[in-house]
């Protein structure tokens, strides 16, 4: 008797486990699988900016993404990028040089003028020269804490871990959503170069935008997010880069 009870209630409670378990997996998530094509560059420069663009038009062909952010201090690579998107329902935003910024510098501003800036209104380009960059000397942290502010710490981290370009295309982004330039709840792609090695685009990535005020940007629920990297340099830093870089140390 006892054997047998004791078979019962193995059985009893195997059964309960074996129910329980179905109840699990109806609970879980359903898991979404997405592959697409990411265009590795051997390395960091202005050769690549065809390329970039390219790959940003194949991309947005497939999607809905209806905004295009692109660094572009003299306006060249943003007309560029224009002009390829022309016939596609977007809207590109031009991210240059601001009045501070260049008055410390001793160069003339705005960047963007003359034929080029024409050629950009003609096709309804959103060109920002007035908002001041964010990251590092830029920032007003940085003139009281140096490297060690939180903005020369992101500059100097995003660089050199994911390239300049990368790290440009983030701050591009919120630049331009801090402007309202480009939504903050619709997904927009960033394009941005290595400028130490003469602009152009290196970089294009998919990015939830955010702004900075009250800190949303680094905001659990609203802050910014990379959702998918387009192309990228594999090497961020070569030699040529490298040198430029230790000559001013930076």
């Amino acid at each position: 008797m006892f054997r047998s009870s004791s078979q019962n209630e193995k059985i009893e409670i195997s059964h309960i486990l074996s129910r329980k378990t179905i109840v699990k997996r109806e609970t879980q998530p359903k898991v979404m699988i997405m592959e697409t094509k990411i265009v590795y560059f051997n390395e960091s420069g202005p050769q690549n900016t065809e390329s970039v663009i390219e790959a940003v038009k194949d991309r947005l062909e497939r999607s809905d993404i209806k905004h295009v952010v692109v660094a572009s201090e003299s306006g060249k690579t943003a007309l560029k990028v224009a002009k390829a998107l022309k016939d596609l329902d977007v809207k590109v935003v031009c991210i240059s040089g601001y009045a501070g910024i260049r008055k410390v510098e001793g160069r003339p501003w705005p960047d963007i003028k003359g034929e080029i800036k024409e050629d950009l209104n003609s096709l309804n380009v959103k060109i920002l020269s007035e908002t001041p960059w964010i990251f590092k000397s830029s920032a007003i942290d940085y003139q009281f804490l140096g490297e060690a502010s939180p903005s020369g710490v992101m500059h100097k981290v995003l660089s050199r871990l994911m390239g300049y370009g990368f790290k440009t295309a983030i701050e591009i982004t919120l630049l331009a959503a801090d402007a309202g330039a480009i939504p903050i709840d619709k997904e927009v792609i960033s394009i941005a170069g290595t400028g130490w090695l003469g602009g152009g685009a290196d970089c294009a990535i998919i990015v939830r935008p955010s702004v900075l005020p009250d800190a949303w940007f680094i905001d659990a629920e609203k802050g910014i997010e990379v959702r998918e990297i387009i192309a990228i340099p594999r090497v961020k830093f070569n030699e040529r880069l490298i040198k430029l870089l230790k000559g001013k140390s930076i």
